[in-house]
Parts: C-alpha cells; structure tokens; sequence
C-alpha cells in the first residue's frame, strides 16, 4: 500500500496544501485558501477523507478549513498551542492588511493528544516542534516530513509573527537536523527539498 502526496499551491500567501493518501483514504494538510481549488486539484471527492490537519494555527494556513471540514463532515486537529491562533484568525489578516474574512474553524482534536494517526496500516506520527508558533508540529510518514513553515528553503523561518519565539524555533531545527537527515522536506511555502548536509549547513548559517 503506497502513500501518496499531492499538492496545491493556494491563495495570495501562496501556501502549499498538502493531500496525503494511501488508495481510498486520505488526510488533508493546511488547507489554507480557495476551497474549490483544493477540493478540485486534490480530487477530494475521490477519497474517504479521515480528517484536516493542520501544522500550525496562523491564518494563512486555515482559511479554507472550516468550509471543508463542514462539507465532508471531517474533524479538524491542531496542537492545542495554537488555539488561539487559530480562532483570531481574521483579527491577524487585518493586521498584515489582508481584508478577506473566513469562516473560523471548530477544533475537534488536539494533536498534542495523538502521538500519531492511522492511514491504513501506515502511521502519520506527529512531532511538536515549537518555534515558528508555540504549536507547530511536523508530520513524518515514511521518508516524508510536513514541516509548516519551520523549514523553507532559502528562508531561516524565524520571524517576529505571532506566537513566534526564536530559542524555540532553534532547538526544535536542531532537533529535525539530528532526527530528519535525508528526509523529503515539504514545506508550508515553496518547493520540497531533500534534508541533507548541504542544506542542514545553510540553514545553521541562517539561523
């Protein structure tokens, strides 16, 4: 049973939504912008969709949460850090002079509970890595890793954003340095990589 990633590239913050599969089931990762896009590009009506996970609670990454969560009657899970992120949503688009309001989504679980979830018999297992915001985490299956935006390439992803603190953020790379070596990386923003010495060593000059 293969596990299959597809992506779309959506909305004015150009986030990278992410469909993980294994043939009929499927997870849905940071869905943050234009539902009919999503749910067209990632052929979501083809799947038994399991639930929307999201790697961090800022609201370029959530704005087309809720309206898929209650179109497919899907649960939604974010580490329980982020709640308030999440549910501020709007307040923080209009700080950076985005004016579109959406929906604020209903948390169903919290991934601080979960230490991993199931996709047929693979596991999706969750790592906390705070930094970027108090509850980011990155989702490893197989050699795949979905990082948010903790690793972007060409970018040291620490920046002065709400719920942002840079010792953090430092220790949880570090912590993907040691742990994530050779790893597809896909990231929130931008092109998927491979985590090898080389980039390692640009990100530690970065940071």
């Amino acid at each position: 049973m293969e596990i299959i990633s597809k992506k779309v590239t959506v909305g004015k913050w150009k986030v990278n939504c992410y469909l993980i599969s294994c043939e009929d089931e499927a997870w849905i990762v940071d869905p943050g912008d234009d539902v009919e896009t999503i749910i067209s590009s990632l052929d979501l009506d083809n799947y038994k969709l399991k639930g929307i996970i999201n790697t961090h609670g800022h609201f370029d990454h959530i704005g087309a949460v809720a309206e898929i969560k209650e179109r497919y009657n899907i649960p939604f899970l974010l580490h329980s850090k982020d709640k308030r992120l999440a549910t501020q949503g709007n307040l923080y688009r209009r700080m950076v002079g985005d004016l579109k309001l959406c929906k604020t989504p209903i948390i169903d679980e919290y991934l601080d509970d979960l230490p991993s979830l199931e996709l047929k018999r693979h596991k999706i297992v969750i790592h906390h890595t705070p930094g970027h915001t108090n509850g980011g985490v990155c989702l490893e299956i197989n050699n795949n890793l979905f990082v948010g935006d903790m690793l972007l390439k060409g970018n040291s992803s620490i920046s002065n954003l709400p719920g942002s603190n840079k010792e953090l953020m430092v220790l949880s790379l570090n912590y993907l340095f040691d742990n994530f070596k050779g790893f597809i990386i896909n990231p929130g923003h931008g092109k998927s990589f491979i985590l090898d010495n080389d980039s390692i060593n640009k990100f530690k000059i970065m940071i």
